[in-house]
């Protein structure tokens, strides 16, 4: 049984890379890098890794060199050459007497200089590899939490259904009487034939009837079960799931009139309420 979440974290540091990964509730596949422009050829590739891992969630991707790695300095000498002579044309102008030295150019670091890393694009893959390892491995142990959560809810629903289930038989038989005692007196006894009246009691009560319901919901739940048992990529289909059981949880509440079963029908919409946030951030 594999079953993700689509909360998670993972890092790793190796080899002068650090990667930060999480990932987060998602309807589709959506990811996000905050990079140095070195890692931008390369993207590509890391999304496909990503892609090749997940199905669902939003994930932000954080990449940044260490300490250990190595670097070269890079300059842009025409640029330097441009300031420094504009520099010098602004000083001649205003004729100020202070010399010009390369402190001035450190005014406009951000332009001029790069860090150029001495490393292997495998190095990156790799780092990026292990960080989505233990990223999948925090889905993982989330996603048991909430598969427990799941379980004891579905196992509140099967109960609920079976008492709804037990009163069935006795409410088609209560609800019989009702209509025929109601029918009999708007129009007063001995007015229309008996068979009539036992001919439209009965028609009103099998609009009552909720046995068809039960067996619904009862095949809804063995396929959530199932679901659950074979694991991957099922949130989509258990949501799907439990827009038909609450359909059918709504029909029954329409067609009774019995408190006992009008409080059943409140408890179980208020399980699938419960099942629907859980769902949600299940790959």
């Amino acid at each position: 049984m594999n079953v993700q979440s689509m909360t998670g974290y993972g890092e790793a540091e190796e080899r002068g890379v650090k990667v930060e990964a999480r990932s987060v509730n998602h309807r589709f596949l959506t990811i996000n890098f905050r990079a140095p422009a070195f890692v931008n050829p390369y993207e590509t590739e890391l999304r496909k890794m990503i892609m090749e891992r997940f199905t669902r969630g939003r994930f932000d991707v954080s990449i940044s060199l260490t300490e250990e790695a190595d670097l070269e300095i890079g300059i842009n000498r025409r640029l330097a050459e441009n300031i420094l002579r504009t520099l010098k044309g602004l000083q001649e102008e205003l004729g100020l007497k202070e010399g010009l030295s390369l402190d001035h150019l450190f005014w406009f670091r951000d332009s001029l200089f790069t860090e150029v890393p001495e490393y292997r694009p495998e190095d990156l893959f790799h780092t990026l590899g292990t960080a989505l390892e233990r990223l999948e491995e925090t889905r993982l142990r989330e996603g048991e939490h909430l598969l427990r959560d799941i379980q004891e809810q579905v196992a509140a629903l099967k109960g609920y259904i079976d008492a709804v289930k037990a009163e069935a038989g006795d409410m088609h038989r209560r609800a019989f009487e009702r209509i025929r005692s109601h029918i009999t007196e708007l129009i007063g006894e001995g007015a229309v034939e008996e068979q009539r009246v036992l001919q439209e009691a009965a028609l009103l009560a099998e609009k009552a009837d909720v046995s068809e319901e039960v067996v619904r919901i009862q095949s809804h739940l063995q396929q959530f079960e199932r679901l659950i048992s074979r694991g991957g990529t099922i949130g989509r289909n258990l949501d799907f799931l439990l827009q038909e059981l609450l359909r059918e949880i709504n029909t029954i509440g329409s067609k009774s009139s019995e408190y006992r079963v009008s409080d059943i029908v409140v408890r179980m919409k208020t399980v699938v309420e419960k099942l629907k946030e859980q769902i949600q951030n299940i790959q």
